[in-house]
């Protein structure tokens, strides 16, 4: 593997013996067993600064922007056999950044310190296998106001079976959505893991609220709880999301020409066949032009160029590049063969683990439909402001 693929070198530089010593040479046993992430290897990256990236100034970070912290996760992604540590870093990140988001002061002094130094870890709380509109987990107010009665359940909680603190999506005693700030140890709360088809070590499980009494305090958005997941969580998490699987992609091209170089048929080695380097063609100009669209996407978040709700760029970013994984590693399997399958080549997982994202931040057919709706919007919004300077 070069690690100077894409300045790879300065990531190997600071984390690369915890990488390859503690991530790399046990992943094969964690994805067999859906082993999660532990919380005590996640405090080890902490403390060398890996969540000090995209931190804020004040939090003692480097404030990089999503742009920058994008590459580190692509860099993390290339660099480590096992995707489901830098999935997991970035949704804990997504976690601590919604928290400074909140901006309630009580909240953060209490919780922030320990989640940046990795003692502590967040998972949200959204899906409910139906749509923003439609959730059935409720929170109920007491009379006097001063508590909330919480029944809820979502079924894939990403990071869930390790997480201390959930960020609850939960419907109020009106139609608007709620976030809560629920403890894994609460009462009537309920962690119940799941064995997912990839990313196994993330640590997937089911969060079950049963009239769970919560604080007043603890309700960190009494309404607006959508938008705020759009403009902090849900939106920018399209494209940054993909920055790691775009990484992996790298490794798994860099692996399958490898092999390629070593192996012989019909007394040439495979890798000077036309026909499989038409192959290796094809799978680097997938990689790259999806790696062009998730930066640009990022980029333009950045510079505050992107819609805040719902952007049409982060979007087709994200679906373009779950395309373009899953064709990588296909091809590369197709490719390799039967050494391909293999749990030892690593290719075999990362096919598994690229079709994590095929469901997440809204399916595949979910999107194309959004982009459809969103197209005729502004196709219509046009035609009707034409129409009204012409009359």
């Amino acid at each position: 593997m070069n690690v100077d693929w894409q300045g790879a070198g300065d990531i190997q530089a600071i984390f690369g013996t915890l990488i390859d010593k503690e991530l790399n040479c046990t992943v094969e046993e964690r994805d067999r067993l859906s082993i999660p992430i532990s919380n005590a290897l996640i405090e080890k990256f902490a403390r060398l600064g890996l969540y000090k990236y995209n931190l804020p100034a004040v939090w003692g970070g480097q404030e990089v922007g999503y742009a920058q912290w994008g590459r580190v996760l692509e860099k993390l992604g290339y660099l480590s056999a096992d995707l489901s540590f830098p999935f997991l870093i970035s949704v804990r990140m997504s976690f601590i950044s919604f928290l400074i988001a909140v901006g309630r002061e009580d909240i953060n002094s209490e919780y922030l310190v320990h989640l940046i130094e990795g003692k502590t870890g967040g998972a949200f709380a959204y899906t409910e296998d139906a749509d923003a509109f439609s959730f059935v987990s409720r929170a109920v107010p007491a009379a006097d106001g001063k508590t909330y009665t919480v029944n809820a359940v979502k079924k894939i909680v990403t990071g869930g079976e390790t997480a201390n603190y959930f960020l609850l999506f939960v419907h109020g005693d009106i139609a608007d959505m709620q976030v809560f700030l629920v403890h894994a140890d609460d009462p009537g709360v309920v962690v119940t893991p799941s064995v997912m088809h990839g990313c196994r070590s993330t640590g997937i499980a089911c969060l079950t609220l049963t009239d769970v009494r919560l604080d007043k305090q603890r309700l960190l958005l009494a309404t607006d709880g959508l938008s705020f997941a759009q403009r902090y969580f849900l939106n920018c998490r399209r494209s940054l999301q993909t920055t790691l699987f775009l990484g992996r992609a790298r490794a798994v091209i860099e692996t399958t020409v490898a092999y390629l170089q070593n192996t012989v048929r019909y007394d040439q080695q495979l890798i000077d066949m036309q026909h499989v380097q038409a192959c290796i063609g094809e799978m680097y100009m997938a990689l790259e032009s999806s790696r062009t669209l998730v930066h640009y996407s990022l980029e333009r978040q950045v510079r505050q160029e992107s819609d805040l709700y719902w952007d049409a760029v982060a979007s087709m970013a994200k679906y373009q590049a779950v395309e373009d994984v899953n064709k990588i590693a296909l091809q590369a399997l197709n490719l390799t063969g039967g050494w391909g399958y293999t749990e030892s080549s690593g290719i075999g997982r990362a096919h598994r683990d690229f079709t994590a994202l095929v469901a997440g931040a809204d399916p595949q057919e979910k999107l194309k439909v959004d982009m459809g709706i969103r197209m005729v919007h502004d196709l219509d919004m046009m035609s009707r402001r034409s129409s009204k300077k012409e009359s």
